[in-house]
């Protein structure tokens, strides 16, 4: 079964969608598929002009002289078809609408009436129904911007020539390739089913959608926080006062992404990425760290109303203070060094509520 992938993202191998992209394409091959993965950047696609002179003087043949006429054989001979492109205005990339414009000589002009409305027939009968699939992702946190681009495919899919196999919409992608997808590899691994699942059940199950819609953060102010560090840390030009939350809930927080696992404050500010909402019940505590050595800070975690918040400062009321030089935690952390033992040997120092440093794997673990 062959499949073809189209790549609409103008940042091609090197972007967020293709991560998703080559999960699914390995599952698809895993389940028998032969893929082939088309990158429009680098291909020549002019605008359609709306002459329609494909479907009167040379039917099926479009004026333009480029690479489209290749890529229209390449849909032809597929029995599974994947859009892949990333969200742009809360649509496809313009490389994407390019594409399905010139798709036109693919069919006759005629509108005929089959199942419930009307449509244009396709060219090459034989070549027709075919599976559609729809990757994208895109840098809100929040799932539902991508409505307006499934509506889209879904209206295209909604033919007799067409069989609608699901989609894969992922929000806040740009975590795919950060420093935290080592803890997204849930989500890869279900993108590889739902290829799998397309070659040989048709479709994406239910199941797997609904881990595929499933956040990649549980809490997309923490995206958005760290986003918006992001672009700062590009010298982009801070927003005006009038538009910024000054509350002073917000005065202190952490507003650094984690970039890494090597300083305490990326640590820190990762905790509370990866903090579990759905294992922390009603708990309501504050975790202060006190960090010595090399790479000293004050820093401390807010867990209320099933979420966790990073600060830089000091809290006047922790539940749980952890007093450390940095290269301990950081070893902690990385796996190097055990944290009980680490305690027991005197090499860091806590007061308060031990029981919440004994919940720290089960409450800051990947989801």
């Amino acid at each position: 079964m062959k499949l073809l992938a189209i790549n609409g993202s103008p940042r091609g191998r090197r972007g967020n969608t293709e991560v998703i992209l080559q999960a699914f394409l390995e599952g698809a091959r895993d389940a028998g598929a032969e893929t082939e993965t088309v990158y429009l950047k680098d291909k020549t696609i002019l605008h359609c002009t709306g002459c329609f002179t494909c479907w009167t003087k040379t039917p099926g043949v479009c004026i333009h002289q480029d690479d489209m006429p290749a890529l229209l054989e390449k849909v032809r001979e597929a029995r599974i078809l994947v859009f892949a492109t990333p969200l742009y205005v809360f649509t496809v990339s313009g490389l994407m609408k390019d594409f399905m414009d010139r798709l036109i000589p693919l069919a006759f002009p005629y509108i005929i009436h089959r199942d419930h409305h009307f449509i244009h027939p396709m060219r090459h009968p034989e070549a027709w129904p075919k599976r559609m699939v729809l990757i994208s992702n895109c840098g809100f946190p929040e799932g539902h911007h991508f409505s307006g681009l499934e509506e889209t495919f879904l209206r295209f899919a909604d033919s007799p020539d067409m069989e609608w196999a699901g989609s894969i919409l992922c929000a806040g992608g740009e975590l795919l390739r950060s420093p935290l997808q080592d803890r997204l590899t849930w989500y890869l691994d279900a993108a590889r089913r739902a290829g799998g699942e397309v070659v040989e059940e048709g479709r994406i199950q239910p199941e797997t959608k609904a881990v595929l819609d499933r956040p990649l953060l549980a809490d997309p102010a923490v995206y958005a926080r760290m986003a918006n560090a992001y672009w700062r840390s590009l010298g982009v030009d801070p927003l005006p006062k009038e538009v910024v939350d000054t509350s002073p809930e917000t005065q202190d927080r952490l507003l650094l992404p984690p970039r890494s696992l090597e300083t305490v404050r990326d640590v820190v500010a990762g905790m509370a990425v990866a903090f579990r909402s759905d294992l922390a019940g009603d708990l309501r505590a504050v975790v202060q760290f006190e960090v010595e050595g090399e790479d000293p800070g004050r820093y401390y975690l807010l867990i209320a109303d099933g979420q966790c918040a990073a600060y830089e400062g000091v809290h006047p009321g922790p539940t749980l203070t952890i007093r450390t030089p940095a290269d301990v935690w950081l070893a902690i952390v990385q796996g190097e060094l055990d944290g009980a033992q680490a305690l027991m040997e005197g090499r860091y120092a806590v007061e308060g509520d031990l029981s919440l440093l004994m919940q720290f794997n089960r409450l800051f673990s990947a989801a």
